[in-house]
């Protein structure tokens, strides 16, 4: 006999009470169950298109097809080394860090230093969130503190397809040999 209160709750110690227990027992691992799905789907969903790189020279980069691929530019000097690089292919974005000797630097001078080019193409940097990437290169770009950690910056126009171009934003230091370069999709 199932015992039941006036307001239709199994009674403490009834045999009702112990299919109650079973039922929300059954219920919970169902629900646990599809939970588990649905979250291993939504983690391969949401996975990282993201890709990370790190090259002792600039002939490594060449050899890995670095340059070939479009991930680093082929106008970084020939004695860049300790290079750092990370893109995403599905926001078509990339972030670089590298060393250079300063004397090795006309070539890079003569890439960045085209008239006519404006550091206002790129207002914001997204944070890559990585520990060689400076805290002044993200966010709002904010030119002074960029200038008061001791680098210029120079925005480089490339075509991407046939239609579309994007624009490398640099942040150089000639004296120390240091740069970086984060690229986005134009427009």
């Amino acid at each position: 006999m199932t015992m039941t209160s006036r307001h239709g709750f199994f009674i403490r110690g009834s045999r009702g009470s112990k299919n109650l227990w079973r039922l929300r027992s059954w219920r919970f691992a169902v629900t646990a169950s599809a939970l588990s799905v649905v979250f291993a789907y939504s983690g391969l969903a949401c996975r990282s298109d993201r890709r990370e790189s790190f090259y002792s020279s600039f002939s490594d980069a060449k050899k890995d097809g670095a340059i070939d691929r479009g991930w680093i530019p082929d106008f970084l000097p020939e004695t860049s080394h300790n290079i750092h690089e990370l893109h995403d292919t599905s926001a078509s974005t990339t972030w670089c860090a590298f060393e250079f000797l300063p004397n090795d630097n006309s070539g890079l001078k003569k890439q960045l230093e085209t008239p006519g080019r404006s550091s206002s193409l790129v207002k914001r940097v997204i944070d890559p969130r990585k520990s060689w990437w400076p805290s002044f290169l993200t966010g709002d770009l904010d030119l002074p503190t960029v200038h008061a950690a001791g680098f210029e910056v120079y925005v480089v126009v490339e075509a991407e397809t046939a239609s579309t171009n994007d624009a490398l934003l640099f942040a150089i230091n000639w004296k120390d040999g240091r740069g970086f370069f984060f690229r986005t999709p134009l427009g």
